[in-house]
């Protein structure tokens, strides 16, 4: 990631995450009439002016993510996702708003800029990657997972082998990237405690994921009923979204 998973351009060789890494999930609503003109705008000008963000050590990376339709629950309206990457949390308590910079590098004002199109915000999470694996080849879809484990520091230890796993299936499967992190705010009896990303190249490959193919295919039993046993409720939710726009 540079960035999350997704930022879809980072070293072939595969890297443990720093642990110290923090990472934002900001979901959005944005209304059907505005989503052509929001794009745009997120990709022609805010985009830029993140990696601007990237280049000055204030943050490690952002993207925008696009919830795939038809997928999911379709009483959930949030239809985009905000990610923004930090080295550690000194970097995130510190970091400057960085898309309200649109004067000095285009000479519009923000509140110009960002005039044509309503969105609603629907919160700020704070989670902390515990492990991830990343690659240069370009992600173009990511599944979103959540759960609430009954012992949480030993689902964190359980990803080590999922990760051996996966760093050996990676490239036929058509994974770009994988991570699992750890909720650091809101904390409330219904929020989960949990987070998963896994990024491919293809639909195909997402759905495979999903059907318990691509990477998944091959875990081993035990390690699949050590998970269940940990999650005894299953996923609490798990969401495919499109990536649309990131820093480098």
């Amino acid at each position: 990631m540079k960035n999350l998973f997704l930022t879809l351009t980072l070293c072939l060789s595969f890297i443990i995450s720093n642990a110290q890494e923090v990472f934002i999930l900001s979901p959005i609503i944005v209304a059907d009439e505005d989503k052509d003109d929001f794009e745009s705008i997120q990709s022609k000008y805010v985009s830029p002016l993140a990696q601007d963000a990237v280049d000055d050590k204030s943050m490690k990376g952002w993207v925008l993510l696009k919830r795939m339709a038809g997928f999911g629950s379709p009483d959930n309206k949030m239809n985009y996702m905000w990610v923004t990457v930090f080295d550690n949390i000194n970097q995130m308590v510190n970091a400057k708003q960085w898309w309200e910079d649109t004067e000095s590098k285009y000479g519009i004002p923000s509140e110009i800029l960002y005039d044509g199109y309503e969105l609603e915000g629907r919160g700020n999470y704070v989670y902390k990657t515990e492990r991830q694996i990343e690659t240069e080849a370009p992600g173009k879809y990511v599944i979103f997972n959540w759960a609430t484990p009954k012992d949480v520091a030993k689902m964190i230890d359980l990803q080590a082998d999922v990760e051996k796993h996966f760093r050996k299936n990676i490239i036929k499967s058509g994974m770009v990237g994988w991570g699992m992190a750890t909720r650091i705010i809101p904390q409330a009896k219904d929020r989960s405690t949990a987070f998963w990303w896994d990024v491919y190249d293809s639909m195909e490959n997402t759905m495979e994921h999903l059907a318990g193919g691509a990477a998944v295919e091959g875990l081993s039993k035990e390690h699949l009923s050590e998970f269940n046993e940990n999650v005894p409720n299953g996923w609490d939710n798990r969401v495919i979204f499109e990536i649309m726009t990131g820093t480098r």
